[in-house]
This record gives C-alpha cells, structure tokens and sequence, in this order.
C-alpha cells in the first residue's frame, strides 16, 4: 500500500510531489530545508530545523528518527560543512544512518543553506 503525505508547501502542488512517501515499510522524505518562520543565515540552524521537519514528517508516516537508515544534505557551501555536520549529529548521533553530503550552485530560494533528504525502514513487529 502506498501513502503519500503532504506538508502544504508550495513547491508540492508545483513540482507534483510529497513531502514523504510510505510503502510498506519504507519511507522516503523529500528535501526539507528549514521552515520559512525558522530562515536565519547560520547552516546550523536551518539544518536543525530542517531535521526536526524530518522527524516530525516521518512521525506523521508512522516512523521516527530511528529509523532513519540514509540522509543526503546538500549545502550551497561546503565550508558550512562543520556546522550542517554538528546538527546532523546531535539529531543522529546513537543512530549513525549512511550519510551523504554534496555542494550545491544553489537551492530552490537563495536564502536555504542546507537541504536534507531521508529514508527510514521501519523495523516490523
């Protein structure tokens, strides 16, 4: 069974996507940059917040942060890499998921910094 889960973004209705997917027991997460209301220009920040999208997007599919099982972050400068590295790990620092980070030209808006993908298995009864 698939289900698909919406954030209200604008970017869904434009591109024609969700914001996670669930089949059985994977979820895929779209990327998530930090919210609107939480846009400062520090990596740290907008990847904490774009983190915690992530594990509250993922709660909604009936999963959570343990289940994460790969992130891809993709930075528009690479020198932010300790930061964006930092939040990553205090979010997933017991979890450990593979991780992949790249450098970018640029996001969808020219104010996100980081923007984080995920997918989580999560482990059947």
């Amino acid at each position: 069974m698939r289900q698909t889960f919406s954030s209200g973004g604008p970017f869904e209705d434009m591109y024609g996507y969700s914001r996670a997917v669930r089949v059985g027991n994977h979820v895929s997460v779209s990327g998530t940059c930090a919210r609107d209301d939480a846009v400062v220009p520090d990596a740290y920040a907008q990847a904490l917040d774009a983190l915690h999208t992530i594990g509250r997007t993922l709660a909604e599919a009936g999963a959570q942060l343990g289940d994460v099982v790969r992130t891809v972050a993709f930075v528009t400068d690479i020198r932010d890499m300790e930061k964006i590295a930092a939040a990553h790990r205090e979010v997933f620092q017991d979890i450990r998921p593979a991780a992949t980070i790249v450098e970018v030209s640029r996001l969808a808006d020219p104010k996100y910094l980081v923007e984080f993908q995920a997918d989580a298995v999560i482990e059947q009864p």
